[in-house]
């Protein structure tokens, strides 16, 4: 009995570990989009005014994700005319092959 025991609890343990792990490198920023436009096969957003930099060492600017891009540039572009801030999700992508971080999903803060 004792061993059944000692076995859910590892196996929950191993579960919990895996849900958790899947979301730690995922990282949201409130910021001000400043522009957005096309770079090769890529749309690049630089973003301003963060609480936190989502851009790492690139100026301010990020890629969008392949995933939903069409979704969030309609975001970004009523945010961007309504000058309100968006909060973006990062990290979970990495980065690009340039370096930048890939953006997978951007909210807008009406605020």
């Amino acid at each position: 009995m004792t061993l059944k025991k000692i076995t859910l609890a590892a196996a929950c343990l191993v579960m919990s570990c895996a849900f958790f792990s899947s979301n730690a490198f995922a990282a949201w920023a409130a910021c001000t989009p400043k522009q957005i436009g096309p770079y090769g096969s890529f749309v690049r957003l630089q973003v301003i005014n963060c609480n936190v930099n989502p851009a790492g060492s690139k100026s301010g600017w990020m890629t969008l994700s392949n995933t939903g891009t069409d979704q969030m540039m309609a975001t970004i572009l009523t945010a961007m005319s309504l000058k309100k801030p968006i909060a973006i999700e990062y990290g979970v992508a990495g980065t690009d092959a340039q370096g930048y971080n890939i953006a997978s999903a951007v909210i807008f803060n009406n605020q």
